[in-house]
């Protein structure tokens, strides 16, 4: 289908990678009851079983995209489960639904051009594909920080670089939208994997952002707290390896900034600044359960390794232990976040979710984030000495210019 044939579309049309993960399905929703058209990205798995389920309901499928909205305006109170079908049933002609895998070049490049096809541009990307690799560096293999990368990293270049392309080929402009998480900014203990990817994502946007401002394009990136980022996407966790000294913290060192008893309870309950990897994956293990075929399948977050070097680790994937409504409350203040950024002429480059207390998760959000930078600002002032004593003056470098001499240090 050429773009010529593309039906004219209201409101602001979203491309959103992973429409079936929590915050993907809670923004596609969200944008469909603003009146926005969406590109609901999905696995290829997800996607034969939407089109399975149509069962001649031309409405409700991708190429019947010039058909009416439909008629209803909200869905059900309970979801079970997290379906483009829902999403289809609710936008009508408003909803497409598109196979997608971001860590396949050709394939972010296919639904693109559907979504130019039926909606002739894409104003808003959300990257939101995602899943965590956890565990103390010593557990993980070289090719769990390769497929961290591939899905949370390479993934993200690949979706945005296609899209960058087609907004300033057309002069339109547009806003991209990246999920990272705290992880971006600060380190915790067993997610080593996870803070270097998003510390890389994070590192290549604002490098982007200066590329592209020309062209009227903007890019934010997202940062829920890392319990919320892990709670709504799958949780890879390799066999533990007893490492002297790793397993946990001591308990006297646990009791983290903010808290005011001396019990440790409540702190295991959540994730704290304090924790060692192995509280971290006694957490996780917790938190989470096992896929029913105990096989490496992740539905949002690309298709899983086939290597025979990933064989042994098969049995490691876990989803969240909680329900669709649970995961879509959890992911409600990320989703005001975005939608009250989304498009704007003057978006911010980063943006925190979550207030200066943090609530009793310990993370603290905001206030995590000021801290980090006050102590980022201290350590700079403690060896500011050192730093500048290695300056060059300029009245040497102006003398050995003169002098016709190259600069030796």
């Amino acid at each position: 289908m050429s773009p010529s044939s593309s039906t004219p579309a209201s409101g602001k049309i979203w491309l959103i990678t992973s429409a079936t993960s929590p915050l993907g399905f809670s923004i596609a929703r969200q944008a469909l009851r603003n009146g926005d058209s969406i590109v609901a990205g999905c696995s290829a798995e997800d996607y034969a079983a939407w089109k399975d389920s149509q069962n001649g309901d031309k409405n409700a499928t991708a190429d019947n995209a010039k058909g009416r909205r439909s008629s209803k305006v909200d869905v059900e109170p309970e979801i079970r489960s997290l379906d483009v079908g829902i999403l289809s049933r609710l936008g009508g002609s408003a909803c497409l639904v598109v196979s997608l895998s971001t860590k396949n070049l050709t394939s972010c490049q296919a639904a693109l051009a559907h979504a130019i096809s039926t909606f002739g541009r894409v104003d808003i990307l959300l990257s939101c594909t995602s899943q965590t690799y956890a565990g103390a560096i010593e557990e993980t293999c070289e090719w769990q920080a390769r497929e961290q990368f591939e899905v949370s990293y390479f993934g993200t270049i690949n979706i945005v670089k296609t899209v960058v392309k087609d907004m300033r080929e057309r002069g339109t402009g547009g806003h991209i939208i990246c999920l990272t998480s705290l992880a971006a900014q600060t380190g915790t203990p067993g997610l080593s994997l996870l803070t270097a990817a998003h510390h890389a994502v994070e590192g290549f946007t604002e490098a982007l952002a200066f590329e592209v401002a020309p062209f009227n394009i903007k890019l934010t990136n997202v940062e829920p707290s890392i319990m919320t980022y892990l709670l709504t996407n799958p949780v890879h966790l390799p066999p533990e390896v007893p490492i002297d000294g790793l397993e946990t913290v001591k308990a006297e060192d646990r009791v983290v900034s903010g808290d005011d008893d001396d019990e440790d309870d409540d702190d295991d309950e959540h994730l704290t600044p304090k924790m060692g990897a192995g509280d971290v994956r006694r957490l996780l293990e917790k938190v989470t359960i096992k896929t029913d075929s105990g096989v490496n399948t992740p539905k949002d977050a690309g298709d899983p390794m086939s290597s025979d070097v990933a064989a042994p680790f098969a049995r490691v994937l876990r989803y969240p232990s909680l329900t669709p409504n649970a995961q879509l409350a959890l992911v409600a203040e990320t989703t005001k976040v975005i939608m009250a950024v989304a498009g704007k002429d003057n978006p911010p480059g980063r943006i925190i979710v979550g207030g200066e207390d943090g609530g009793e998760d310990g993370e603290g959000g905001v206030q995590s984030i000021k801290e980090r930078m006050k102590a980022v600002s201290e350590e700079l002032e403690e060896f500011l000495e050192c730093a500048m004593s290695v300056d060059v003056p300029n009245a040497v470098v102006d003398e050995q210019g003169e002098e016709g001499n190259p600069l030796s240090i």
